[in-house]
């Protein structure tokens, strides 16, 4: 059987090819690539070239879709190739949504048009897959018929190398021995960094962000711009990690992480978040001013908070990922 997975995003075609490690991407084009990599271990598949969205604007990207044939048994379509795609007759199709943002949604008049395109198209697809049971919800209630969840999943080894010294992390990196350490998440205002900041600036707590690039260099916080294993390395070090979203989350990979890491989150609870907070044992905050009290509980019971998060988060390995997504591929191809 042949499959195309179809992305607007040349990051996924080129770490689909060397490796989803080798190269920065955001956490829903990281899942993607590692969906599309499990699966080759049981079936032919490919990254369409022809859906990936070069310098040309929309228009054009919807000609050029709109002409596109793609020879496949089964395609996986990302939010944009749904968009603007097309699909021959009798082609199985899956839709990958992770999460909707209606912040964006409600922004323009174009928005609107493309998210209510992408509601109406996903549900012609036999399948969709998404990351959290709330977002299973919310397509079941907009009428699509199967809708599968696959949570994210990591290879928990890199998490738990014996040996990492953590106050030699810090020292390495210039975070101080003194203080507990809090990782506030990614330096973008949409990941709720301000409010964390204006939350504990008073407390004694070291506070540090991290991203591809400081979205928010206004902030009086340390910024530090990571590979993957000094950013696995930061989960370790950190006493809690913060998850203040202010988005509606698909799921949340850095809380994820943090807690396959043995490190506690304290978070909003936003999406599908709220799914892996509470089954990970994991306290939720719903305003900034909860914060102090919430931090505070973490580092008096730290170790009882990190069991827990462990025990649950622990069950989504690669083995779990793969076998979900084969499953999956396979009823939709029994189903046609």
């Amino acid at each position: 059987m042949n499959i195309l997975w179809q992305s607007k995003t040349a990051t996924v075609a080129e770490a689909f090819r060397v490796g989803p490690d080798q190269i920065p991407m955001n956490g829903g084009n990281a899942y993607d690539v590692q969906a599309a990599l499990a699966l080759k271990n049981h079936f032919s598949i490919a990254i369409d070239p022809v859906t990936i969205r070069g310098k040309e604007n929309v228009l054009a990207y919807w000609w050029k879709m709109s002409r596109h044939k793609a020879k496949a048994d089964l395609l996986i379509l990302e939010p944009f190739p749904i968009v603007y795609g097309r699909r021959l007759p009798g082609q199985r199709s899956i839709a990958m949504i992770h999460h909707i943002d209606p912040v964006i949604r409600s922004s323009s008049r174009y928005h609107r048009w493309y998210f209510d395109r992408l509601i109406r198209r996903t549900k012609s697809c036999d399948c969709v897959v998404t990351v959290s049971r709330y977002w299973q919800d919310y397509f079941i209630t907009q009428g699509c018929n199967k809708v599968e969840v696959i949570y994210n999943a990591f290879d928990p080894e890199p998490y738990r190398t014996p040996g990492f010294d953590a106050r030699a992390f810090r020292v390495r990196h210039g975070l101080p021995e003194d203080k507990p350490l809090v990782y506030i998440g990614n330096a973008i205002r949409e990941k709720g960094v301000y409010e964390v900041y204006e939350a504990l600036k008073d407390q004694p707590y070291h506070l540090v962000m991290t991203g591809a690039a400081n979205r928010a260099g206004d902030l009086p916080v340390q910024y530090l711009k990571f590979n993957r294993q000094d950013y696995r390395g930061l989960l370790r070090a950190s006493d809690v990690v913060i998850a203040y979203s202010r988005m509606i989350e698909g799921w949340n990979r850095i809380a994820h992480e943090a807690l396959l890491s043995g490190t506690p989150v304290v978070g909003s609870g936003t999406g599908g978040m709220h799914e892996l907070l509470e089954n990970a044992g994991q306290p939720e905050v719903q305003s900034p001013e909860e914060l102090v009290a919430a931090v505070e509980a973490v580092l008096r019971d730290r170790q009882t908070y990190s069991a827990k998060g462990y025990d649950y988060i622990r069950q989504f390995d690669l083995a779990y990922f793969e076998r979900r997504w084969k499953a999956v591929v396979d009823q939709v191809m029994q189903d046609g």
